[in-house]
């Protein structure tokens, strides 16, 4: 426990002082509510389908509220490697996002490496984006955990051959999940997103509280 605690200190002090650069200019900030539901069921011993439907409500002076709308498949190679697929449907505006990606288990550390395409209406080509997520779960008891997750998200591609891609992405993820029984799970979260500032523009953070609850079959 003691060394755990030690890795985990390392890494919030790491973050901090990544943090600063992106502190340094007046960041224009924004707070979001996002919701978010899931439903998982086994297609055979080795292999998982998951439904996600997430509405996030953003200040109408900010922007419009999304819809992200999720169908994924993870197959577990071992105990180690899982690969999966998936689409991601988000509404506000509209896009399609396939992906495909690959996750490291490691006792309570997962590591995934995803790759995600992005179009949609008005596009002249598909957008690339690259995501590597480093995750830590820690079990409080019997039937609750907390999720600690930090996310780089680099934009590859923009899907307008006449723009540059969206700006790079910082996340970080703090969760708590308790489960109700063998099929309901409910929790709460926050994420904080930091896009460093790039073209005049300053650094952009979002923070949004997560309400989620989910059912697995």
């Amino acid at each position: 426990m003691g060394r755990t605690s030690r890795f985990i200190a390392t890494c919030f002090a790491a973050a901090i002082a990544a943090w600063q650069p992106c502190v340094a200019h007046a960041a224009e900030e924004e707070t979001q509510l996002w919701l978010m539901f899931d439903a998982s069921m086994p297609i055979d011993q080795r292999t998982d389908l998951t439904l996600l439907a997430m509405p996030r409500f953003r200040d109408s002076a900010r922007g419009q509220d999304q819809l992200i709308l999720r169908a994924a498949v993870d197959h577990d190679l071992n105990d180690t490697i899982s690969i999966g697929s998936g689409l991601t449907y988000v509404i506000g505006p509209e896009s399609f996002r396939p992906f495909q990606q690959v996750e490291l288990s490691q006792g309570s550390f997962k590591i995934r490496f995803r790759l995600e395409e992005i179009t949609g209406t008005d596009v002249d080509r598909v957008g690339l984006r690259e995501r590597i997520q480093l995750r830590y779960k820690l079990k409080l008891d019997a039937d609750t955990s907390a999720t600690f997750a930090g996310e780089w998200i680099d934009s590859v591609r923009s899907e307008d051959s006449d723009k540059l891609p969206a700006r790079d992405q910082w996340r970080g993820v703090v969760s708590v999940k308790h489960d109700f029984g063998e099929h309901l799970h409910a929790g709460v979260g926050y994420t904080v997103i930091a896009a460093p500032a790039r073209d005049h523009r300053p650094t952009r953070i979002i923070h949004a509280p997560l309400i989620s609850a989910g059912w697995s079959f």
